[in-house]
């Protein structure tokens, strides 16, 4: 059966539209080494809501410097090793993340997933561009809205035109972004008080246990808004790439500047206000070099957000309904649906309230990415590893697959491990110095069941065929 669409040939064209949506990328248009996701990740990453991240564990944890340091660490490394493991599958059959869990999931099982990574990259998208609005009115003082509006113009061009460009910018961004946070961590170094003790008054201090695993929890969550991400950007390579560079690649993109910036907020909320985010930075800056920086939190948020409004519209496609297909027919449309959506929340949501709002969305990104990820590892390990048919992520055969019982199910036994300001739950409530333990508890529960539940369907399935 053949799944891909004609269309005009695509390759390593730059300024050409990207023609693909949601089919396997043809051999023809199969371009791109490694190191490409290397310089994508890398420059996703050296962006505001990274070093936001690391403020939280200091700031609103109530953490000691090195006790957020090493929770960051923990919580980054486990993160960026499943995003490696993921970027491995993309070449391997040329379709993007979420086409590849309707495998396990099932065609309209699947939506679910769809659905909520769509909404995940909208929520990404307006968290990020409040902070590159944030920084343009520091530079450009004409309000909220003008500035919006700018910055929302900028991403969702470089989004309409999809893969290649999305590529390019990362890699021409990597070393300007690299070089302007190297200068801001020289300036912070001498004011980080490495000794600043634990802060039991903190907002949402747990005790020391409960804080640290909330503090592990945050930087996982932060890796896990880039999972559902990781094919997107590897697809396109040849189906002989080495895979031990794929992952390096991916792997180290993400750890060294997730836990570069993320110390260097951590150290930055040990001495100044984290009132408004940009006042980290343009309180220890020289004039000249805040204009600087504040165009690089710009830039930031522009490669950051490209990839979420562009994997965003990949998601609304999957969910292969008449409504969707009505409002977004081709993969530009969505992108430029998703931009605008993620603009209005940016104005809804981006003025007030930022570190709460922040904390929480990173919390509700991870409830739903954990089993999700359980159900795709387990599936790639028990039988997607042998099998190379691309039918399981097409057919309309068995619309509903055990995957998505295991999801809800694994879903809702964490529900009593939440922790967070909207909602805690009754395990949390009574033993706070546990922290958070819904990620775990939803991981292992989703794997163990999907494998007990896969095993049996994988049998009928053969049988069904057989017969």
């Amino acid at each position: 059966m053949s799944y891909a669409k004609q269309s005009e040939s695509y390759g390593a064209e730059v300024l050409h539209v990207e023609p693909h949506g949601i089919e396997p990328i043809p051999e023809s248009d199969r371009h791109g080494r490694p190191h490409s996701i290397f310089t994508l990740w890398f420059s996703a990453n050296l962006e505001f809501a990274t070093l936001t991240t690391g403020v939280l564990g200091v700031g609103v944890f109530g953490l000691s410097f090195w006790q957020a340091s090493i929770s960051l660490i923990i919580g980054t490394v486990v993160g960026a090793l499943a995003i490696g493991f993921l970027t491995t599958f993309g070449y391997r059959w040329g379709i993007p993340q979420l086409i590849q869990s309707r495998a396990s999931f099932g065609y309209a099982g699947n939506f679910l997933p769809g659905v909520l990574n769509f909404l995940s990259g909208i929520g990404w998208y307006a968290v990020n561009t409040v902070l590159g609005v944030y920084a343009l009115e520091w530079l450009l003082p004409i309000g909220f809205i003008p500035n919006l509006i700018v910055m929302i113009a900028v991403q969702a061009v470089i989004s309409i035109y999809g893969h290649n460009l999305i590529h390019w910018v990362e890699r021409a961004s990597a070393v300007v972004l690299m070089v302007i946070f190297i200068v801001v961590s020289i300036y912070a170094f001498p004011h980080i008080r490495f000794n600043i003790p634990e802060n039991p008054r903190a907002q949402a201090f747990s005790g020391t246990s409960g804080s640290i695993i909330v503090a592990i929890s945050i930087a996982l969550s932060y890796m896990m808004g880039w999972m559902t991400y990781s094919s997107d950007y590897s697809r396109y390579f040849p189906r002989d790439t080495a895979g031990y560079r794929a992952f390096h690649a991916a792997f180290w993109g993400n750890v060294i500047p997730a836990v570069w910036l993320e110390l260097l907020g951590t150290g930055l909320s040990t001495f100044t206000s984290i009132a408004k985010p940009t006042d980290l930075v343009t309180s220890i800056l020289p004039h000249p070099f805040g204009i600087v920086t504040m165009l690089a939190i710009i830039l930031g948020t522009i490669t950051a957000n490209v990839i979420n409004i562009y994997s965003g519209s990949i998601s609304l496609l999957t969910i292969d309904i008449g409504l969707v297909r009505a409002i977004a027919p081709k993969r530009w449309i969505a992108a430029l649906l998703v931009g605008v959506i993620g603009g209005l929340l940016s104005l809804i949501g981006g003025q007030s309230g930022y570190y709460n709002n922040y904390s929480n969305f990173l919390f509700v990104l991870a409830y739903w990415i954990s089993p999700w990820l359980a159900v795709v590892v387990c599936d790639f390990l028990i039988i997607r590893r042998k099998r190379q048919d691309l039918d399981d992520f097409y057919t309309h055969a068995r619309p509903v697959r055990a995957g998505l019982w295991a999801f809800l199910i694994g879903f809702a036994c964490s529900i009593p491990f939440f922790n967070q300001t909207m909602y805690v739950g009754y395990f949390a409530k009574h033993w706070p110095q546990i922290g958070d333990l819904s990620y775990y508890v939803s991981f292992i529960v989703a794997f163990i069941l999907y494998a007990a539940f896969a095993k049996r369907e994988h049998v009928y399935s053969d049988a069904h065929r057989a017969s």
